[in-house]
């Protein structure tokens, strides 16, 4: 996906964006409008230096959808399982299994929020700015001084 954004917030190397919905975008799913909205805000990899007010271009990589659902829900019950076998089989008490259950799943979630609190800072949500197209301080006649005009 390539589209066209405005930045509300730029903070470090992670701009907020606000898109506008198109028709195209039913079939995308890439943004997640919710249903009745015509604007959605997305963080994203300011690799371009957008200042807030800017329009820019924005790039989305490969939908990530069904590793990030394999992660939520699947690690916390593949550690579930883990605690069960290991109570059932080794220690051979139901109590332990119960108890081992419970601690994989709260291990499981634990590493679900660390996971998403490592990812999201550091590449935004899959989406980099990868062009300013107008800047929101008048830079433009500089850049037509300089002979950089877009």
């Amino acid at each position: 996906m390539r589209e066209r954004a405005l930045v509300v917030k730029a903070a470090g190397k992670i701009a907020v964006l606000q898109i506008e919905k198109k028709p195209e975008c039913d079939s995308c799913k890439a943004c997640a409008f919710r249903a009745g909205k015509s604007r959605v805000k997305v963080k994203a990899l300011n690799t371009a230096g957008a200042n807030a007010g800017d329009e820019v271009i924005v790039v989305a990589e490969k939908d990530h959808r069904a590793l990030a659902s394999f992660i939520v829900y699947i690690v916390p019950v593949l550690l579930a399982g883990a605690g069960v076998l290991i109570g059932a089989l080794w220690l051979k008490e139901e109590l332990w299994a119960a108890l081992l259950c419970i601690a994989g799943l709260l291990l499981g979630f634990a590493a679900v929020f660390l996971l998403d609190k490592i990812f999201s800072g550091s590449r935004g949500f899959g989406m980099e700015v990868v062009e300013i197209c107008n800047k929101q301080n008048n830079d433009s006649e500089e850049e037509n001084q300089n002979g950089t005009e877009n």
